[in-house]
């Protein structure tokens, strides 16, 4: 399985970024926060948000890239407010689930050809004061069937109170893996990064750190498994990774990339 790979070379790459030169500055603010989705087989997919307080879990059958989903909305935290999802594929809906251990499963939605954004905030019971707001996309796999292979995906999570990196992210495109990790607050206002692209050939791959300061960039193709480091580098604000893969040999072939963004915690 792809993930069980990825959280393999994650580990051993955890480990080597716990001696960075600039460690993490306080302990992490997004612990609880977190954000996935991943295709658990050829028709299957599963899309995952959580923020202290509130949880989201859509199961999803996708038929030749038309998609249909089960929504389930949780309130997790008897604070007296409520979970609350926008999501948006076909249309845009609204969803609340209020109360300490409350689930609402959410059916019948309209069925997409469209790529998915998923919103999970927390909200008052009057429904008119949205916070902590956490957000995951999800390519359409109508327009690039390759989307479909099992074990695609991307997820991201905070760590909770661990004293190396604050957060890991890690994107899965047939054999390439791009996994990248964050500091926040480091410089103050931004965000601190080391990554690896790990292509497990032969096939060629890419991975890039969008909107970095120095860029950040790599591409690889190998016969083997190889594993590169990218370059160090800085963001200010939600921090974008691309990893895309086309054929090693092929002529003009055709690129299929993922995009995922961690966001900060607000």
């Amino acid at each position: 399985m792809k993930f069980t790979r990825v959280l393999v070379v994650a580990a051993t790459v955890a480990a080597a970024v716990v001696i960075a030169p600039q460690p993490a500055l306080a302990i992490p603010s997004g612990a609880g926060w977190s954000g996935s989705w991943k295709y658990t087989g050829g028709t299957s997919i599963q899309v995952t948000l959580d923020v202290p307080g509130a949880k989201l879990v859509a199961n999803g059958w996708d038929a030749l890239g038309v998609r249909a989903f089960v929504l389930n909305v949780s309130d997790t935290a008897a604070d007296g407010k409520c979970a609350y999802v926008k999501w948006t594929a076909a249309a845009t809906t609204e969803h609340w689930a209020c109360g300490n251990g409350t689930t609402v499963q959410v059916s019948g939605l309209p069925t997409s050809t469209n790529a998915i954004t998923a919103v999970l905030c927390r909200d008052s019971t009057a429904h008119n004061n949205k916070t902590n707001c956490n957000v995951i996309d999800v390519p359409s796999s109508y327009t690039d069937d390759f989307i479909r292979t099992e074990g695609n995906g991307a997820h991201w999570r905070y760590y909770d109170g661990y004293s190396g990196e604050d957060w890991g992210a890690w994107i899965t495109i047939g054999n390439v893996d791009l996994d990248y990790f964050g500091w926040d607050d480091s410089p103050a206002g931004q965000r601190w990064i080391q990554s690896w692209l790990t292509v497990f050939g032969p096939t060629c791959g890419s991975g890039t750190i969008l909107n970095a300061t120095p860029a950040s960039t790599l591409t690889n193709c190998s016969q083997g498994d190889l594993i590169d480091n990218l370059p160090n580098t800085n963001v200010t604000g939600t921090a974008w990774g691309t990893a895309c893969t086309w054929a090693i040999r092929a002529l003009n072939p055709p690129k299929h990339c993922i995009k995922l963004r961690v966001p900060e915690p607000s």
